[in-house]
């Protein structure tokens, strides 16, 4: 249900219940899926970036560190991800999709795929440019970001 017009949410609750609504439709649209929202979201930016350390994975997920790591544990003990030395910097670690993390997760890409279409086409259809809202959205991950880090 919208906001009605005597309640303007402010940015954070307008976060947050974003964010409610896209673990909805994605666990909605996943449900056959053979990973979770929140797995998917760590093998597929990992298929793209990889090989990588935790330390950057965990920037481009927007995760604390420490999250991260809860989650390559258990990616791990799936058979789903491998950690490897660096061969750069023998005190850290390079991560990597195994055979089965990479067929898993592409696996999941027609459900995703559905879950974004129809987000398209209602954002469409609400007469909003995509362009102009992933431009928003990365500025507000920066906001959000610098406010992390503030004194």
């Amino acid at each position: 249900m919208p906001p009605s017009a005597s309640f303007a949410r402010g940015p954070f609750l307008l976060v947050y219940a974003l964010d409610q609504q896209l673990s909805q439709l994605l666990v909605q649209r996943m449900a056959d899926a053979p990973l979770t929202p929140p797995d998917f979201a760590v093998t597929s930016a990992l298929r793209l970036a990889q090989p990588c350390r935790p330390t950057e994975l965990a920037r481009i997920l927007g995760m604390r560190p420490t999250t991260l790591s809860n989650h390559l544990r258990r990616l791990g003990e799936r058979g789903l991800v491998r950690r490897r030395p660096d061969p750069h910097d023998g005190r850290a670690a390079l991560l990597q999709l195994t055979a089965k993390g990479r067929r898993d997760t592409e696996a999941c890409f027609p459900a995703f795929s559905d879950a974004i279409v129809l987000f398209r086409k209602a954002l469409a259809d609400e007469g909003v440019d995509e362009a102009e809202v992933l431009a928003t959205l990365e500025a507000v991950g920066r906001a959000l970001g610098a406010a992390i880090r503030a004194p």
